[in-house]
């Protein structure tokens, strides 16, 4: 039996589930007495943190499975094996094949690595603008709408990035009621920060995460992982306005390690120009990854879309310049206005 995370689509709250493999499908159950049965047929690998093993349904875009990595020795056989070369490698031999095969995997995943660096920054503003607008518009309910919580959320950008909120490009941020820690740029300079990203840390720990996404926003890397991730022509549908069942992907795009180590840099130069100091940003860092190998779910949204390393928190803790004297992120009464943010709104 395999202990693990089960997030079920349906709502954002994770579930503690127990995971046995029988008849050739996974049997999860929990203490409540709840059990549902998955067969193998729509399982599927997806990407995950170190340590981890993401398992997804192909029949129900947002359900996932959180698992130790140890689990993968009893879940392999259920969730496919790697292709074996077939007769036309007896035909040429083994190693005219392995060269052709290198240089075949060369040339695509070079491609596929550098043209979307190159397409993002044409893509027109205005396409993403309409599927941030649809996503964030798909949250109804969710969306956090207590005006002076907003304004000092707002307020918060502006501290890092001034004039951020401003233009025909502005950065247009939300707060959802939401119990995962995460926080995301979307399509559109559109930025969407969960509820405990809000009340579980500080407004200077904040200030760097939105600083972090700011820049991912401002270097087109939402653009870029959309092209990587989807490919040229899913993106055209989706920017038709078919969003739907891809927008649980938008939310959580994946970006490569260059992406997340300028979007860290860019952040270090914000929050030293706005006189706020780097070490919070680096202490939740610590934290989160602390936390995820203790309690395997924990912060899972975060670190699959932010992936995190000791290096990265480092990096925030270097940059704290120890002569300086630092100034708080925000005032006491607007710390308080963002803290109940998704409080809900007086009548």
């Amino acid at each position: 039996m395999i202990e693990g995370t089960l997030y079920d689509g349906a709502t954002a709250h994770p579930h503690a589930v127990s995971v046995v493999v029988a008849d050739g499908r996974l049997e999860l159950r929990q203490d409540s007495g709840w059990s549902d049965n998955v067969e193998a047929s729509v399982l599927k690998r997806m990407d995950a943190p170190a340590g981890l093993l993401r398992i997804g349904r192909t029949d129900s875009p947002g359900w996932r499975l959180m698992l130790p990595a140890a689990a993968e020795a009893e879940l392999g056989p259920l969730l496919g094996r790697h292709e074996r070369y077939g007769r036309w490698i007896d035909r040429i031999g083994l190693v005219p094949a392995l060269v052709v095969g290198a240089a075949i995997t060369v040339v695509v995943v070079g491609t596929g690595y550098i043209a979307p660096h190159w397409i993002a920054p044409h893509v027109p503003m205005s396409w993403e603008r309409n599927v941030g607008t649809a996503i964030v518009g798909d949250f109804g309910e969710l969306r956090c709408r207590d005006a002076k919580g907003q304004k000092a959320l707002e307020d918060l950008v502006e501290r890092v990035a001034p004039g951020a909120t401003k233009g025909p490009d502005a950065i247009k941020v939300a707060a959802l009621n939401v119990p995962i820690f995460n926080a995301a740029a979307l399509p559109g300079g559109y930025i969407v920060v969960f509820k405990p990203a809000i009340t579980e840390t500080s407004p200077e720990a904040l200030a760097g995460v939105m600083a972090h996404e700011i820049a991912h926003v401002r270097r087109r890397h939402v653009a870029e992982a959309m092209i990587r991730e989807f490919g040229i022509g899913a993106l055209i549908r989706l920017f038709a306005g078919n969003v739907g069942a891809n927008a649980e992907q938008i939310v959580s795009l994946s970006y490569t390690r260059d992406n997340e180590a300028q979007a860290d840099s860019d952040a270090i130069a914000m929050l030293k120009r706005a006189g706020i100091s780097p070490k919070p940003t680096a202490d939740l860092f610590t934290k989160l990854s602390k936390q995820q190998r203790e309690i395997p779910g924990y912060g899972a949204e975060f670190l699959q879309s932010h992936p995190l390393s000791d290096k990265r928190a480092v990096k925030f803790a270097a940059a704290v310049d120890p002569h300086r004297r630092y100034e708080a992120a925000l005032s006491r009464d607007d710390m308080d206005a963002l803290f109940d943010i998704c409080l809900p709104r007086k009548k």
